[in-house]
């Protein structure tokens, strides 16, 4: 297989194979890509009544590559002068940086190092805009991942009042744990219960053939039908979800693998390999079947590390020894005081993932039970401290057997390592 199809990027010799203008299931793309689906539709429609209405603020959830960002932009590319806007996308940020880009996006210029009241002067400016027939909004994505002291600044901009006038209208968005931020103590007065919430979900099986074919259009195709075949749209329901960002993944790899080997269209055998390369768990749900007949899942292990409620690392695991730890050695850092330095292990071995506690103070959670080892399974949620940590490995899944010798430790969190009790289930082994 040509290197052309191990990666994503679009030559132009592949655009020109295909007849279009721009790629068609790129992430970043012209408002005209927008699917008029009906929950896309009624999102941008609950948009426009958070604007519109009395309301203070509104919410819109919807799992990771549903769409959220695209609509947001099409939301906003169709307002007018009246509204000002803030549109603040990283997360990363810390309070004073906040302020300051919430301030340069409304059109007020500061410098990093200017010692203004930041809080001060952006109620002066806010209640200037209003006293003017202004509305002020403030969109925020991802708003879940967001320091302590950011979402409380936040709070804080949210609770501005003039004549009893809320100055600015916040529109949060994010996947579904942003319900959990927002219904916390701490925020109810920024979204109070009566608040209106829209969740959003991805595409129906009916939808996504209507999907693919819009994107094409778009990007310039003269015969989407044609280019991918409406017989393939099962296929690519089954292994995208009617996520979009992942089916955008699959469609854009497939067409490119047509492409490098010649194809009229894209077929059946473009779109398992553009999901056999892209390491897309290839078991239908509930089934032992495989998508790919004549092929194993990729056998590649990965950990999932999530420390504030969403994924913020992926850890392949490729080497024969895995160290989790707080040490700046450990191949997965988790920089909290509830780990120790050398927490725990895992251990490659053929056929298996085996987890150890390295002797920690705090110990290893696996699927809500504290272990001292465990061979890991597909899927196995471990909770080391505050991270939350996701093993996937479409191999190991559940065993025929119960692994017996699977160690539990029912030792009281915090207690020194001399005063663990642990209880072994399973047969000792005189001679190991």
């Amino acid at each position: 297989m040509s290197e052309h199809t191990a990666n994503d990027v679009w030559e132009e010799e592949v655009l020109a194979t295909w007849g279009m203008s721009s790629p068609p299931f790129a992430e970043v793309v012209s408002d005209n890509y927008f699917f008029p689906g009906d929950q896309y539709l009624r999102a941008l429609d609950f948009m426009r009544r958070v604007l519109c209405s009395q309301v203070s603020a509104g919410v819109l959830t919807g799992e990771k590559g549903v769409g959220k960002s695209l609509i947001a932009r099409v939301f906003l590319a169709g307002l007018d002068d009246r509204i000002l806007v803030a549109h603040i996308k990283r997360t990363d940020v810390g309070p004073r940086e906040f302020l300051l880009e919430v301030l340069r996006q409304l059109g007020v210029e500061l410098d990093r190092e200017d010692r203004t009241d930041r809080r001060l002067l952006l109620e002066r400016y806010l209640t200037h805009q209003i006293s003017n027939g202004r509305i002020c909004l403030l969109v925020i994505e991802n708003a879940e991942h967001m320091q302590p002291l950011v979402l409380e600044e936040l709070r804080h901009i949210a609770s501005l009042e003039s004549e009893g006038i809320r100055l600015i209208k916040l529109l949060l968005l994010g996947q579904p744990l942003l319900n959990c931020v927002v219904d916390s103590p701490r925020l109810s007065k920024l979204v109070p219960s009566g608040v209106p919430r829209v969740s959003i979900g991805g595409l129906s099986e009916d939808q996504l053939a209507n999907y693919v074919a819009h994107r094409l259009r778009a990007a310039g195709a003269q015969d989407p039908d044609h280019m991918i075949p409406h017989t393939l749209m099962c296929l690519l329901y089954r292994l995208s979800g009617g996520t979009p960002a992942l089916l955008n993944r699959i469609c854009s790899r497939a067409l490119a693998i047509a492409a490098v080997e010649g194809l009229a269209a894209v077929d059946e055998s473009s779109v398992l390999s553009a999901a056999l390369q892209l390491g897309i768990d290839t078991v239908l749900p509930g089934t032992a079947q495989h998508i790919f007949p004549d092929t194993e899942p990729a056998s590649e292990a990965m950990l999932l590390v999530s420390v504030r409620g969403g994924v913020d690392s992926v850890q392949s695991l490729q080497q024969h020894r895995v160290l989790i730890g707080r040490s700046e050695h450990a191949d997965v850092r988790i920089d909290s005081a509830f780990v120790s330095r050398y927490h725990a292990l895992i251990v490659r071995e053929p056929g298996l993932d085996l987890l150890i506690d390295l002797g920690s103070t705090n110990g290893v959670l696996v699927n809500s039970r504290r272990v001292v080892r465990r061979v890991l399974q597909h899927r196995d949620l471990v909770q080391i401290g505050p991270a939350r940590i996701t093993y996937l490995n479409p191999v190991q899944g559940a065993p025929a057997v119960v692994d017996t010798s699977e160690t539990m430790n029912f030792a009281r969190s915090g207690a020194a390592s001399n005063e663990h009790t642990v209880f072994a289930f399973g047969r000792f082994n005189e001679s190991g």
